[in-house]
C-alpha cells in the first residue's frame, strides 16, 4: 500500500506541474506480456531464469515539439513475477532449489514519439528504473533501460485520443550495482492509452 502511495503523490506533483504546460495527458495499462530474464557476458550458471506475465499502468504526457514529433514521458508501475530454479549436489544427492517472488517496478520513461500516415508512429527513449521488490529472485533492476516500440492511434475532435502501443524495454541494461554479471528483465507487452489534450 505505501508503494501505492509514493507512486499516487508522483504522480499528483507531475500533474500540478503540467497543468500549465501545452500537450496531452493520459492514462496507460500494459497487457498481454512476454517476458524474459537474461545475463549479459561469458558466465557460467547452470540456473534455469524465467519471467512470468505481468502487468503494468501509469500516466503519460506527451508533448509536442512540432506537427509529427512529441516528447514522451510519465510514470508507470509494473507488477511481474520471476523465478529461478537450480540443481544443487550434495552429499545425500541432488536437491532441486526454486526461488520464485514477485518483481515491482516503478519506471519513469522519457523519449520521443514520431507520428506518421496519421495514424501510425513509433516510439523510444531512455527508462528509469526504480525497484521496489520485496522478495524478487533476480538482482535489483534500478538502472537505466531502454524501451523501443510501434503503435497506432485515434484523434477524436474532442480532444481525447486513444492508441495501441506493442513495445519492448531491457531494464537496467546500465543498473546501479555495476555488476557485469547482472540479470536483466526483457519486457514486451502491448501498451493501450486515453489521452487527452490540455
Amino acid at each position: 500500500m505505501q508503494r501505492i502511495s509514493y507512486f499516487l503523490l508522483l504522480f499528483i506533483c507531475s500533474i500540478s506541474i503540467l497543468q500549465a504546460q501545452k500537450g496531452e495527458v493520459g492514462f496507460t495499462m500494459s497487457i498481454l506480456s512476454n517476458n524474459s530474464v537474461v545475463r549479459f557476458g561469458n558466465y557460467e550458471d547452470d540456473a534455469d531464469y524465467t519471467a512470468g506475465k505481468s502487468a503494468a499502468f501509469g500516466f503519460t504526457y506527451l508533448k509536442p515539439v512540432n506537427n509529427w514529433l512529441d516528447i514522451e514521458t510519465g510514470i508507470e508501475y509494473f507488477i511481474g513475477n520471476a523465478a529461478i530454479r537450480s540443481i544443487i549436489p550434495t552429499y545425500n544427492g541432488l536437491i532441486d532449489n526454486y526461488h520464485s517472488g514477485s518483481v515491482l517496478l516503478i519506471n519513469i520513461p522519457v523519449g520521443v514519439r514520431a507520428n506518421f500516415w496519421k495514424y501510425c508512429f513509433i516510439n523510444g527513449g531512455a527508462l528509469f528504473d526504480i525497484d521496489v521488490s520485496k522478495d524478487s529472485p533476480i538482482n535489483s533492476q534500478t538502472g537505466l533501460g531502454v524501451q523501443l516500440g510501434a503503435g497506432l492511434k485515434y484523434d477524436f475532435k474532442t480532444g481525447i485520443s486513444v492508441f495501441v502501443n506493442p513495445y519492448t524495454k531491457v531494464h537496467a541494461l546500465i543498473p546501479n550495482s555495476f555488476n557485469s554479471y547482472n540479470l536483466h528483465l526483457f519486457e514486451s507487452a502491448i501498451r493501450f492509452g486515453v489521452t487527452y489534450r490540455l
